[in-house]
């Protein structure tokens, strides 16, 4: 089955933020590297819709969200119907699941 994928502008806003941290840490190459590899992970739900896992938040859970990991990054999505929205891409060591409350 294939998906819609929908970027919702806060997911949107965090790969920006994540994208600029990048590239003044590391440069232009290590900035796109990781971008396009957290959206490969992303383009992959379109096949593979349940491909993530639950989330560590029982709420979230419940509320059908799931979540792909991509090395230091967490992604949070949900599937409704035929279409997948991405909400967070958000640091896995960040209290993410706070986003939602």
């Amino acid at each position: 089955m294939i998906c819609k994928i929908m970027i919702l502008p806060t997911a949107w806003e965090d790969l920006k933020c994540i994208e600029d941290w990048y590239l003044v840490q590391f440069g232009v190459e290590t900035s796109l590297k990781v971008s396009n590899h957290i959206l490969d992970a992303i383009e992959r739900l379109e096949e593979f819709p349940d491909f993530g896992s639950m989330t560590p938040d029982e709420w979230l859970n419940q509320q059908g969200y799931r979540m792909v990991i991509c090395e230091k990054h967490v992604v949070i999505y949900k599937r409704i119907d035929e279409i997948v929205y991405v909400y967070h891409i958000v640091d896995t060591r960040t209290e993410y699941t706070k986003l939602f409350s």
